[in-house]
């Protein structure tokens, strides 16, 4: 997986509750799911701007491993939101870990939430700007300069969950739409749930897309 992304973990089995998830990070899910195999088609399918949807629609990729429920975030804002997460993580009585690496500008960050901030490492610029609680030993063994490559990947693995899942032709992984709030506003669109649309030229659903019910 690219150096340039960002991914959080919700221990247990939260798809069924994914609505309620993302809505606690200010998204409001649309209702279509779609599923994709491979790298190719995840990254395809949660690029921004993507055609034939609005602009102010974001995708997120989501897998669940049997241990931990991994969203992928290409926006990379999720894991940042320490009061988002840390209120998340308190409603559904979970842990959140969660990074996002930028190697390229020297960028990476990773949080760990029970449901308070136990960790977290804030490197940018290449300068560490936050070091708090006591490192993780899932640390042992990898450097501040380790944490721009591939570090908090590793934590991640050992951890319980590793980011090659999403590309193994076995995994379902599930390509959730929903709207941005953020983006909404700065590009003054109006929500697609509060457009007027005429039943006769609605779009048709995607044949890989399904009411969300239907997939659990």
């Amino acid at each position: 997986m690219s150096a340039n992304h960002s991914l959080l973990l919700f221990s247990g089995d939260m798809t069924s509750l994914l609505p309620s998830v993302f809505e606690n990070f200010g998204y409001r899910t649309t209702g279509t799911v779609e599923t994709a195999k491979g790298l190719a088609e995840i990254w395809e399918f949660t690029n921004w701007p993507r055609r034939s949807r609005p602009r102010n629609v974001v995708h997120k990729a989501v897998l669940y491993n049997g241990t931990w429920t991994a969203v992928l975030d290409r926006e990379m804002t999720m894991i940042l939101d320490q009061e988002k997460c840390t209120a998340c993580a308190s409603r559904f009585d979970i842990k959140i870990f969660g990074y996002m690496i930028e190697s390229v500008s020297g960028t990476c960050a990773f949080y760990l939430y029970s449901p308070e901030k136990v960790r977290g490492l804030n490197i940018q610029n290449f300068e560490i700007l936050e070091d708090f609680g006591e490192p993780l030993p899932q640390e042992v063994g990898i450097s501040a300069a380790e944490m721009l490559t591939d570090g908090a990947m590793r934590i991640s693995r050992r951890l319980g969950f590793s980011d090659s899942l999403f590309a193994h032709p076995t995994s379902k992984v599930l390509i959730v739409e929903m709207e941005d709030p953020a983006r909404t506003q700065t590009q003054g669109l109006v929500p697609a749930h509060k457009q007027n649309r005429h039943p006769e030229v609605t779009k048709p659903v995607h044949r890989m897309e399904k009411p969300w019910w239907k997939l659990w």
